[in-house]
């Protein structure tokens, strides 16, 4: 068997203009995987370091736990999330917590699914050694690139000289979701942690579940902070959105909800 080289293992980069339509693309690119999407997002550069510890939760729970003999259930699908990397400008060596690390990680331990990377360009592309440079906010301590590790990224631009916004990415991977919906797909947003973009995406998939309870369904990690945690305890919002679930920032609650929900076989 020929050896795999560099260009075997690079993620394949897709650029998407203006009102150009990536449907078709989604449907090629998972063609082969159960028919399943789950949709991560969540906190990134403004999540607290004490929340960023329960991402191994995450990781362990979507990849069947921290043994790699590990008989319990794992993710097989097609995965969504930001595909990209945070690097501390003191040490760029030093990779800054957040949710865009969690697919990624999980890549070897998860042979059933692929995962795409869906990022907007809000700022103009660097090109260094450490990787493409997609964002870097002059008063913040870390600047943003593409993530290295990941099956195929999809960029989104308005035009090659505008700046894309950073919701873009979720109403882009809604679109996806939909596309997929008609086809039969089952389809999930897990949130950990998040801001005020995580916010609105958490309010259009429970609009969505309202129109139809069976394919938009979103689990809120409780104890992850943040608008997680907000929604998850905000009793009148859960009571009006029975299709938003809520599991504790632990791998044992993580992972039964997400074989409740049909994530992980």
């Amino acid at each position: 068997m020929k050896a795999k080289t560099l260009l075997d293992n690079a993620p394949t980069l897709y650029i998407q203009t203006g009102k150009e339509q990536s449907a078709l693309f989604a449907m090629n690119f998972a063609r082969d995987v159960r028919h399943f999407v789950l949709r991560i997002t969540g906190g990134c550069g403004l999540m607290s370091p004490e929340d960023a510890l329960g991402l191994a939760n995450l990781e362990n729970a979507l990849k069947g736990g921290s043994r790699e003999e590990s008989p319990l259930p794992r993710f097989s699908g097609f995965g969504l999330f930001g595909g990209t990397r945070m690097l501390s400008k003191s040490d760029p060596s030093q990779v800054v917590p957040g949710v865009t690390e969690v697919l990624p990680a999980i890549t070897g331990n998860c042979p059933g699914a692929v995962f795409l990377g869906v990022i907007a360009k809000v700022g103009q592309l660097k090109y260094t050694s450490l990787g493409v440079v997609i964002h870097d906010e002059p008063d913040a301590q870390y600047f943003t690139i593409i993530h290295p590790t990941q099956h195929s990224i999809v960029l989104l631009q308005p035009t090659p000289d505008a700046r894309a916004s950073w919701e873009d990415e979720f109403r882009e991977c809604i679109r996806f979701c939909h596309e997929l919906r008609m086809l039969d797909w089952q389809s999930l947003l897990l949130v950990y942690n998040g801001g005020g973009v995580v916010e609105k995406e958490i309010l259009a998939w429970a609009k969505l579940g309202r129109l139809d309870p069976d394919k938009w369904k979103v689990l809120l990690v409780n104890g992850s902070g943040r608008k997680a945690d907000e929604y998850a305890n905000n009793k009148k919002f859960l009571s009006h959105h029975p299709t938003v679930h809520v599991c504790q920032n632990t791998e044992q609650s993580i992972r039964e909800k997400l074989t409740e929900l049909g994530a992980l076989i």
